[in-house]
């Protein structure tokens, strides 16, 4: 009964009190750097995008407005600070993945890859009339993923007037490289938030980051009968296809942010190369698309302290 008496040394505040207790300490961080693209706007990217640069896979969002909600009459509840809404009539989109011709990547099963040109035609469409039938601001209209694909300048030719590579690409073994862009919720902190404001003045959003480079090995494509290997889903090696091949050369090289990785993951930390991405991306990074960024900070580390941690000890 000795540890029983002992809780009642302290009052109802006192044990509040340890219950809230909080120590905050503040570390000096490394020196951490991100690239990130500065448009949203997905027509903008497409149209922006090299030559040698293709897209493979975008993520486009039509965000739901507040702004003409009202009150749901059918339930009033008690006083309190919450309120049931009804959404607006303006139409929305929902995160919808478009997957794209490339020279890298054949999309999922059952899913119709599309040509950027088509693609872009399609949305202009959809965002005319939806600006102009319902009143719908097109700026809600924006990219929360992308996944672009690189290819070396002496493998681009012309198809019926379009950007495309010459089968000496997969003949060749060339590399590629792909890089993906997405949101991170590291970009929204408050110590970087001053950083994003004097990169992309005006935006409230989070913006994309690059967050994983691939190197690839390009393989034979299944160009007709004389192809001398299959090709499989993709038009790369993939690490599996090259350790059965024998050609280890052709094993994908991975970066991705260390954040992001999973337990297990064979990839190299993306922070040893954002600095030197040109090398990967040479086309993409003489565009004014992609902005560099540094934060230089301090994390700040909190520790708690709880009523039975105290008493018990």
């Amino acid at each position: 009964m000795s540890g029983f008496h002992r809780i009642y040394n302290y009052s109802v505040n006192d044990l509040l009190t340890i219950a809230m207790d909080v120590k905050t300490t503040h570390e000096q961080t490394d020196r951490a750097s991100a690239a990130i693209l500065r448009i949203l706007d997905p027509i903008e990217i497409l149209e922006s995008l090299p030559p040698t640069v293709f897209p493979v896979s975008a993520k486009i969002l039509l965000d739901r407005t507040s702004r003409d909600d009202h009150a749901y009459q059918d339930y009033r509840p008690p006083e309190y600070p919450v309120e049931v809404r009804i959404p607006a009539e303006t139409p929305y989109i929902p995160e919808t993945t478009v997957y794209f011709d490339n020279p890298a990547e054949r999309p999922p099963k059952n899913a119709t890859p599309i040509s950027p040109i088509e693609f872009i035609d399609g949305l202009e469409e959809i965002a005319d009339h939806l600006e102009e039938e319902t009143a719908t601001d097109p700026q809600r209209l924006y990219l929360t993923g992308l996944c672009v694909v690189e290819i070396p300048p002496q493998y681009l030719t012309f198809d019926d007037g379009a950007h495309a590579v010459k089968p000496d690409l997969y003949e060749e073994h060339a590399e590629m490289t792909l890089a993906y862009f997405q949101k991170d919720s590291s970009l929204s902190a408050h110590r970087v938030r001053e950083d994003l404001d004097e990169a992309l003045p005006g935006e409230t959003r989070t913006p994309l980051e690059l967050v994983r480079l691939d190197e690839v090995t390009a393989k034979p494509s299944r160009l007709g009968r004389g192809t001398t290997q299959q090709a499989g889903r993709a038009r790369y090696f993939t690490e599996r296809e090259a350790q059965k091949s024998g050609s280890l050369d052709a094993t994908p090289a991975i970066w991705q942010v260390r954040r992001l990785q999973q337990p297990g993951d064979d990839t190299r930390p993306l922070e040893t190369v954002l600095d030197e991405y040109e090398r990967y991306l040479p086309a993409l990074a003489e565009t004014d698309l992609i902005r560099e960024l540094t934060f230089v900070g301090q994390t700040r580390t909190v520790e708690r302290f709880y009523a039975d941690q105290v008493l018990n000890r």
